[in-house]
Formats: C-alpha cells, structure tokens, sequence
C-alpha cells in the first residue's frame, strides 16, 4: 500500500512540474553584444597575410534585456599575398530595466586571426 502511494505521489510531482517553466517568468538581464569573426591565411611562405577585424559594439545607457550577434568567417588559400578587411558595426537600445539600476552593455569579442606561412611555392 506505501509504495502504491509513493509511486502515486511520484507520479504527481513529476507531472506539476511539467508545467511550472511556463509559470515561471523569464528572465531578463543587461544588454549583450557579442561578435565571432575568424580570419584564416594559409598563404606562401614569400607573401603577406593582412588580417584587420574591426568592431564597434554600442549600446544606449538605458539599453536591458536585449542581444546583438555577428559571425563572420573569412579563408583564404594561396600562394600570393591576402588582405582580409572585416567591418562590424552593433548597436542595441532600449527594453525596461526594472531593477533602476544602470548596468554597462556585456561585450564579447572572439576574433582569432589565423596566419600559416606553409602553402607550397610554385
């Protein structure tokens, strides 16, 4: 009889909590940027590889709650010189902060810049 209640109270549990996310409210933060941009040079051993990323991330001072993504990959394969230009522009604004408190935008950079001098000369 104890395990017959037991499984049933198991059974309760587990099926109240299908439904308490949707309960739940969200949850909200300050405002994130984030920006992955990789630059690959595989390139002669008698050339130049020139990897330039440039990023401005921008947020308003009353900006929460809202994200901005950019990816970008660039590759290059050769035996002569390259030049990788990457420009990146973000800005996010508004949402409701309801915690009055001013809180700084969150920015992420991930921009590995790759260079191998290896390709074969012909």
């Amino acid at each position: 009889m104890k395990l017959k209640l037991l499984a049933l109270g198991a059974f309760s549990i587990s099926a109240i909590s299908t439904f308490l996310p949707g309960l739940t409210p969200s949850a909200n933060a300050v405002c994130v940027l984030t920006d992955v941009g990789v630059q690959i040079a595989i390139r002669g051993k008698n050339s130049v590889a020139n990897q330039n990323n440039n990023v401005s991330q921008q947020a308003s001072p009353d900006c929460y709650g809202n994200t901005a993504t950019t990816t970008g990959t660039q590759v290059y394969t050769g035996a002569g010189s390259v030049n990788q230009n990457r420009n990146v522009g973000q800005y996010v604004s508004g949402g409701n902060n309801p915690t009055g408190v001013p809180m700084p935008a969150i920015k992420i950079h991930v921009n590995p810049q790759i260079d191998v001098p290896a390709y074969p000369s012909f």
